[in-house]
């Protein structure tokens, strides 16, 4: 019967260490891709005043919304410097598509949370951002249709304030780290165009339900 050396089961020892630990917590996720950047990821939590989740359907108002068309997640962001953050995007938003496997974030038996799929995440240099604009939609491209949305700060005139409604209203201010996952959980609303008012987006026009120059506003 053959023996390990002490050297050979403490080099299987390390191999299984580091082999058995590879899930890490999202919101301090380390990674090997280049030097300056860090990643940027989000999970979005459909507000409802009707708790009817189980049936993949939940309600704003008298707006119906399904679990089913949450695809991807929309951004507008800016810089330290106040300037729209495009990146990669010839758009001027950046879409991740969602993790089709929702999260009960509270134990009651119902999806209340979607993030943004652990293979498309948006990669970002190391500074200061400022979340302008975040939608969520049923796909990708400008034929897309929104179904989520995030309320913004900015219209006190208006009676009527959805941003009131959520805990963490746009815009969000956040900094991206080297080699750090940095994720931001987010509230959004049902969303119709004739609401846009109420959501903070006054250039929001009914001929355009898809607006490609949000960040610069």
């Amino acid at each position: 019967m053959k023996k390990f050396s002490p050297m050979l089961s403490l080099l299987l020892f390390v191999i299984f260490l580091f082999g058995g630990c590879s899930s890490t917590d999202d919101s301090n996720v380390t990674f090997n891709d280049p030097i300056g950047m860090g990643i940027l990821s989000v999970g979005v939590t459909p507000i409802e005043t009707s708790r009817n989740m189980r049936s993949a359907n939940f309600k704003f108002k008298n707006t119906m919304c399904s679990i089913l068309d949450l695809k991807y997640v929309r951004m507008a962001i800016k810089d330290g410097q106040g300037n729209c953050f495009y990146g990669n995007s010839t758009t001027g938003f950046h879409e991740l598509e969602i993790d089709p496997l929702g999260l009960d974030t509270d134990n009651d038996e119902i999806l209340d949370t979607w993030n943004t799929s652990k293979a498309n995440k948006l990669l970002l240099p190391v500074g200061n951002y400022t979340l302008e604009y975040l939608a969520v939609t049923n796909s990708k491209g400008r034929d897309s249709r929104i179904v989520l949305m995030s309320p913004k700060k900015g219209m006190e005139s208006n009676a009527m304030q959805y941003y009131n409604l959520v805990t963490n209203s746009l815009p969000i201010t956040f900094t991206i780290r080297e080699g750090i996952e940095h994720y931001i959980p987010i509230e959004a609303l049902c969303f119709k165009i004739e609401h846009a008012y109420e959501f903070g987006f006054v250039f929001l026009s009914l001929e355009d339900q898809d607006p490609y120059y949000l960040c610069s506003k």
